[in-house]
């Protein structure tokens, strides 16, 4: 999975809990230190382009901003109050995921690959029925 946009808040959010700082008070900047963070922390190979375009999705959702005036587009910016929620709130559910217990994960399983379920019990009717009928015939 290619790293995206929500990838750069959560960077945001690990440099805010190692420094213990608000949001406010951590800034970042979208250049070779931020690609490397990425691309070591991802395991990818993204491109300084490519984490430009993922910032420019965090500029048109506003969950950036300019933390100085004359430091560049990409030079250091902040989480906005709206940036820190969602950053917050995908953590929140990264880790609700990971401790649901095996009930659960096995139902959200079944939930999302109902599709194939479906289709495997239509076969097993199908082939129940024509069991049926030609164990009948030969009778």
């Amino acid at each position: 999975m290619k790293p995206n946009e929500y990838d750069i808040l959560n960077i945001f959010l690990e440099k805010m809990d190692e420094k213990g700082e608000s949001r406010k008070m951590v800034s970042l900047s979208i250049d070779d230190t931020m690609l490397e963070l990425m691309n070591t922390k991802y395991n990818k190979q993204l491109s300084l382009d490519e984490l430009k375009k993922l910032a420019d999705r965090c500029f048109a959702n506003e969950w950036l901003e300019h933390f100085v005036l004359g430091a560049g587009k990409y030079g250091e910016l902040i989480l906005t109050t709206t940036g820190f929620g969602v950053a917050r709130s995908l953590q929140k559910k990264k880790e609700a995921l990971k401790n649901r217990t095996l009930l659960k994960k096995t139902s959200d399983y079944i939930e999302d690959h109902k599709g194939l379920f479906v289709f495997l019990g239509s076969i097993i009717a199908l082939v129940g029925l024509l069991i049926k009928i030609f164990s009948g015939v030969n009778t």
